[in-house]
C-alpha cells in the first residue's frame, strides 16, 4: 500500500521529540509476573480477528462521523463488547435477518459454530493472559417471562457466551433496578444505569460487559506531570495535567500519524496511541484506518525506540444509541417489523435499540475502563397476557401442602365434592 512505503522509510531518520522530560525512573510492575499467555488461533480464527477489526474500525468510523456531526466531544467505544452483544442476539436470528446481521459483523463467511466457538475462545483466552490485569468480560439474558424462548438460543448462549439468563417481568418497574444492579455490578460500579424503564411488550434484553483495569509496565512519575497546553482542531486552547516519561517504547510513524505502544503489566495488553501528523487530522487517520491491510502493515512496523512521551490524563464518559449507526453498517432489517427472530421466540419480534454505555480512566498509573452493551429486544405483536388472572374454583380441584425453601410435599389431597 503506496501510504505504507514510508513507514520503514519514515524510521531511518532521526525521530524528534520535545525536550525537558527526564528519564523515567519509575519502578517497572512486571517483576515478579508471569510472561503473558500467548493466545493460539488456527488460521481461520486469525482470520477472523482480521475481519472482527475491520467491523471495529467501521463502527468507530460510523461513530466518529456522527459525533462530527453533533457536539463532536470526546467518546469512547468497545467494538468487542458490541459484536459479542450483536453474536449473542444474532443466535435468535433467521433468514435474511440473520444474514444481514452476519454481514455487519463481517462474518458472513463463517458458519454458525465457527462464530460462536470464536468469542467462546476469545472471551476465555483473554481472561488468562495477563494476571496483574484486572478483566472481566460478562454476558446476561433478561427474558419476558411470559414469552416462551426458544430451548436452543439459550443453550446456544449459555453454553458459548456463558450467559445467565433470568426471566423477569417486564412490566414491574423494579425490573429496570434489576438489570441496571447487573451492569453495575459488572462494571466496578463504573456504569450504574443502562435503561431508564421497561414495559409489557419487551421481550428480552441482552447484555455484555467489559470492566478491565491496567497499571502501565513503565508508570509516569506524577512530579513530571504539569500544566501544558492542549489545542483543538478548530484552535480552542486548554490547559491539561501533561504526563511525561522517556522510555523505550514501540513506535512507528508514516505520512498520518504517529503510533506509540504503552504496555500495561506483563505486557499481554497496551494502549496504541494514534496521533495524527501536524498536517493531519483525526479524520485522516480514521480514513486510513478502513484500508483493510492498513492496520495489519501499521502494526509490524512497530519498533522499540527511546521515546519522550507527553500524554494528557483523561477521563470520558460516554452513551450511545447505535440504531442509526448499526443501519448504516447495514443491519436495518433487524429494526424494522419485518425482522425474523424466529430461533429465539415463536412470537413476532425486532431489536427496539442497540445501546452502549462507556467509561474510561487514563492517569500515572494506568487505565481503568468499563463498557456495556444492551440490546432491546420488543414484541411486534403481543401474545395474550392475562391482566387479570380469575380463579374459580367451581369444579373438583387437588391441593398440596409444602415446606416452601425445599418444595418438600408434607400433604397432597383431592375434592372431588364438598
Amino acid at each position: 500500500m503506496d501510504s505504507m512505503k514510508n513507514v520503514s522509510a519514515s524510521l531511518l531518520f532521526p525521530i524528534v521529540f520535545f525536550a525537558g522530560c527526564e528519564k523515567s525512573g519509575v519502578e517497572t510492575v512486571t517483576k515478579n509476573l508471569p510472561a503473558p499467555v500467548k493466545i493460539e488461533l488456527r488460521s481461520e480464527e486469525a482470520q477472523q480477528v482480521k475481519t472482527d477489526q475491520q467491523f471495529a474500525f467501521e463502527f468507530f468510523s460510523n461513530v466518529f462521523d456522527e459525533e462530527a456531526k453533533e457536539e463532536d466531544q470526546s467518546f469512547m467505544v468497545s467494538p468487542f463488547s458490541l459484536s459479542m452483544a450483536l453474536a449473542m442476539t444474532w443466535n435468535g436470528a433467521a433468514g435474511e435477518t440473520k444474514m444481514t446481521m452476519q454481514k455487519t459483523l463481517k462474518m458472513e463467511s463463517y458458519s454458525d459454530n465457527d462464530i460462536n466457538g470464536y468469542y467462546k475462545k476469545l472471551k476465555e483466552a483473554l481472561l488468562k493472559t495477563d494476571p496483574s490485569t484486572q478483566l472481566s468480560i460478562a454476558n446476561a439474558i433478561f427474558t419476558n417471562k411470559f414469552v416462551t424462548i426458544q430451548p436452543g438460543f439459550i443453550k446456544t448462549n449459555t453454553d458459548y457466551y456463558d450467559a445467565t439468563v433470568q426471566p423477569v417481568d417486564f412490566s414491574l418497574p423494579v425490573t429496570k433496578d434489576i438489570i441496571n444492579q447487573w451492569a453495575a455490578d459488572n462494571t466496578n460500579n463504573l456504569i450504574k444505569e443502562v435503561i431508564d424503564k421497561t414495559n409489557a411488550y419487551d421481550l428480552m434484553y441482552l447484555l455484555n460487559a467489559i470492566y478491565f483495569k491496567g497499571s502501565w509496565t513503565t508508570k509516569f512519575d506524577a512530579k513530571n506531570t504539569s500544566k501544558k497546553p492542549f489545542t483543538t482542531e478548530n484552535g480552542t486552547k486548554q490547559t491539561v495535567d501533561m504526563m511525561c516519561q522517556t522510555t523505550k517504547f514501540n513506535y512507528t510513524e508514516d505520512e498520518t500519524m504517529q503510533v506509540v505502544q504503552l504496555p500495561y503489566g506483563n505486557q499481554a495488553f497496551s494502549m496504541l496511541v494514534l496521533l495524527p501528523k501536524s498536517n493531519k487530522k483525526q479524520a485522516d487517520v480514521v480514513s486510513a484506518l478502513q484500508n483493510k491491510e492498513y492496520w495489519g502493515e501499521i502494526r509490524a512496523a512497530l519498533h522499540e525506540y527511546e521515546v519522550e512521551l507527553y500524554l494528557p490524563k483523561f477521563k470520558t464518559k460516554y452513551s450511545k444509541k447505535l440504531n442509526e449507526v448499526l443501519t448504516n453498517m447495514g443491519m436495518g432489517l433487524a429494526f424494522s417489523d419485518a425482522a425474523d427472530f424466529s430461533r429465539m421466540s415463536a412470537f413476532p419480534a425486532r431489536i427496539a435499540f442497540v445501546k452502549q454505555d462507556t467509561y474510561i480512566s487514563t492517569d500515572e498509573q494506568g487505565t481503568e475502563a468499563a463498557a456495556v452493551t444492551t440490546v432491546g429486544m420488543e414484541l411486534t405483536s403481543m401474545p395474550a397476557i392475562p391482566q387479570k388472572v380469575v380463579f374459580n374454583a367451581d369444579k373438583p380441584f387437588i391441593y398440596l401442602i409444602q415446606e416452601n425453601s425445599t418444595g418438600a410435599v408434607l400433604f397432597m389431597g383431592a375434592v372431588k365434592d364438598i
